[in-house]
């Protein structure tokens, strides 16, 4: 039997530490960063600062932090809401040895939008972004890579949503994006255009860690390759939240296991499952398809109970 229950544990304990509340501060509504910047003052256009962290103390809640040039900006541990774009000046990079990249830790309406960003662990550092509370998480345009944990966690203890588009999660030792909520948190979420490649998982949804209604994620226009383990992989368990993804146009290939449901149900519809030693499989679990998928090419194309199901 395929494990990945364990993993949404390894997901809390990356966001048990440090994650104290802070004071909203007060600041410009824009702020900048730059590579030749100053962590002085208040940020300006003519002004830069020099690392995100000191520039959201700058920043007023609900603002926006933009990138005038290419450089290593250095983590951040954000409290509040804020927007951080790099919109094409280059590589606006995090790079980090120890710890996360990015520790998020909002109110419970509060946005927090992240674009452009590449985001590396050097094969040392435990998450790129850890999202632990907040109303809402938009991710776009990012590379996340080189975690020893995962690129991405998705674990609040609220209620909220989620989006990941035009994103790459790669070699990463644990997940390339994990969701595992807790308490009654009830969360959904879009991943559009995701590739997850040459993780341990690629994409792991997990409600073991919570009783909430429901936990749901459509996965659209994307990519697992070889990743170990699973390249998408849905988990709960009897009494916890019914866990659901659907997986739509998108691609499993070279995975140890392409597409996996244990006590949790798993749709797919007009995608490629390919090249896997194991394409499709559930362990008490619901696969269920539209009957338009090319599962073919596997060692073994399934080892689950495949459920054709009617479109609407």
């Amino acid at each position: 039997m395929i494990k990945i229950t364990s993993l949404q544990a390894i997901a809390g304990a990356l966001l048990s530490c440090g994650l104290s509340a802070a004071p909203v501060q007060a600041g410009q509504n824009r702020t900048f960063v730059s590579g030749t910047g100053t962590d002085g003052g208040a940020c300006t256009r003519a002004a830069p600062c020099r690392t995100f962290a000191f520039a959201f103390a700058q920043t007023a809640a609900g603002g926006e932090i933009d990138v005038l040039d290419p450089a290593n900006y250095g983590p951040v541990f954000i409290t509040n809401a804020i927007s951080i774009v790099n919109d094409g000046v280059g590589v606006a990079s995090i790079g980090v040895t120890l710890g996360n990249a990015i520790t998020i830790n909002a109110g419970l309406s509060d946005s927090v939008h992240l674009r452009g960003l590449t985001i590396d662990g050097f094969g040392g550092a435990i998450a790129g972004i850890a999202f632990g509370s907040g109303g809402n998480l938009e991710i776009e345009n990012c590379v996340i890579q080189n975690f020893t944990n995962s690129g991405i966690v998705i674990a609040p203890s609220s209620s909220g949503s989620f989006s990941v588009s035009n994103t790459i999660v790669s070699n990463n030792s644990g997940n390339g994006l994990v969701v595992g909520p807790f308490g009654s948190a009830v969360v959904a979420g879009v991943l559009s255009q995701v590739t997850a490649n040459n993780n341990f998982n690629g994409i792991t949804v997990g409600g073991t860690l919570t009783t909430a209604a429901s936990l749901n994620v459509n996965i659209v226009d994307s990519k697992f390759s070889n990743n170990s383990n699973v390249g998408v992989g849905v988990n709960s368990a009897s009494g916890l939240a019914p866990t659901a993804v659907t997986v739509r146009n998108s691609v499993a290939s070279y995975n140890g296991t392409g597409l996996f449901a244990q006590f949790a149900n798993l749709c797919v519809g007009h995608s490629v499952v390919t090249g896997n030693t194991t394409g499709v499989g559930t362990f008490g679990g619901t696969l269920t398809s539209y009957g338009d998928n090319d599962i073919n090419g596997n060692t073994f194309d399934n080892t689950g109970v495949l459920t054709t199901i009617s479109t609407h």
